[in-house]
């Protein structure tokens, strides 16, 4: 379970005040700068791109959030708080970002997944039913050959990911004790240079390029994570409009399968491939978007046509990579760089949505309410004390 000092974060100021550095302004960087903010504390936030940053990994339609974490037991025990989180988050920033949705995962292969999701979700309060074939005839979308059962996943929602974004970097703006610094192309002598009581890197992918030996160390690689926005068929319009989160595994496909989002307030429906293709570590250090790989997209697009009723008669939109910073076993990772810095690396997309737990863990740390080990252990989903 969550130490009870990462939840107490939500509380009012702490006292006494710090000066922190933030150093990254994705959803990472926001977050802690929200939680320090709210806290009491100053916060410098820097980017070496535009804030907020329209090309990094966290801009975007949507994301998806909820209480299934298949067997990484320790990441499904903070989505309760994930979610209070993103309520007063949300609420404070005054963005409508959290989108209650239907999610299912239809399952092609046997294995511990089912087991574990329902015992979580139980735990939560919410249960993982099996779609009857009534339920699966109310699927128009879905393509069910190969496909052993679907499994709902209840307490799902989406996360509108750019206008929270967006939101957050104007309730940053507005906050007396926060300065922004964007095109802050920080070096690793810069970094040591900051005047601040801690420095926290949480600059995805970026931290490869300012931390490369730092980042090698903890097993940290980037690669390309693809995504694809579609217009769906005309007679499934309307079934788009009220469709689920689909979670489809494709064992067997390079893409690993795809996940879709539905189309909501505007948003485009959207799915995105589970792997993540390494590019090579000269490439890590160029800051401009990833080109479009066409080999990548026909690989998403192939995906889609195996998880996906009639999917021929979809329009693409577009298409689009992201580098995505990963690490061993999917696990967060917080590394301490010096008594007073401290690199926090989430792992490909699931980092949004557990942003802003790894913030309140960031803070509990900081203001000594939580061990550095504990703090760790947590943000890697790991068991603690």
């Amino acid at each position: 379970m969550l130490p009870a000092a990462v939840a107490a974060g939500l509380a009012g100021p702490a006292a006494p005040s710090m000066h922190v550095a933030i150093v990254g302004a994705g959803i990472a960087g926001l977050c802690l700068a929200w939680v320090l903010t709210r806290r009491g504390h100053a916060v410098a936030l820097y980017d070496a791109g535009d804030i907020p940053n329209p090309h990094n990994a966290s801009w975007d339609d949507g994301r998806i959030i909820r209480h299934a974490y298949g067997t990484m037991r320790g990441y499904a025990q903070q989505m309760p708080l994930a979610f209070a989180a993103w309520r007063a988050l949300c609420a404070e920033a005054d963005v409508e970002g959290l989108i209650p949705a239907r999610a299912l995962y239809p399952l092609r292969t046997e294995g511990p997944w089912q087991q574990a999701v329902t015992e979580d979700l139980a735990a939560a309060g919410f249960g993982a039913p099996v779609l009857d074939a009534a339920a699966l005839d109310a699927l128009p979308m879905l393509r069910q050959d190969g496909v052993l059962r679907v499994v709902e996943v209840e307490g799902s929602a989406l996360l509108r990911a750019a206008p929270i974004v967006q939101a957050l970097v104007g309730w940053l703006r507005a906050q007396p004790r926060v300065s922004l610094h964007p095109h802050s192309a920080l070096s690793p002598g810069l970094l040591a240079g900051l005047a601040a009581d801690a420095v926290i890197v949480a600059a995805g992918a970026g931290s490869a390029r300012l931390l490369p030996e730092e980042a090698a160390a903890a097993g940290l690689w980037v690669g390309l994570h693809s995504v694809a926005y579609v217009d769906p068929p005309a007679a499934l319009h309307a079934a788009w409009q009220q469709g689920p989160i689909l979670s489809c595994r494709l064992p067997d496909h390079p893409s690993g399968g795809i996940y879709v989002l539905p189309p909501r307030m505007g948003a485009a429906l959207k799915f995105g491939a589970y792997a993540v293709t390494p590019i090579p570590r000269a490439d890590w250090a160029d800051p401009a978007p990833p080109a479009l790989d066409r080999r990548l997209v026909e690989e998403l697009l192939d995906a889609a046509h195996l998880a996906l009723a009639d999917f021929d008669a979809y329009r693409l939109l577009r298409a689009r990579h992201c580098r995505a910073v990963m690490a061993p076993e999917d696990r967060f990772v917080l590394r301490a760089l010096d008594p007073r810095c401290w690199m926090l690396s989430a792992c490909s997309t699931h980092g949004f949505k557990l942003a802003p737990v790894n913030a309140l863990v960031i803070a509990a740390m900081l203001e000594g309410r939580l061990d550095a080990t504990v703090a760790a252990r947590v943000i890697a989903g790991q068991e603690t004390p």
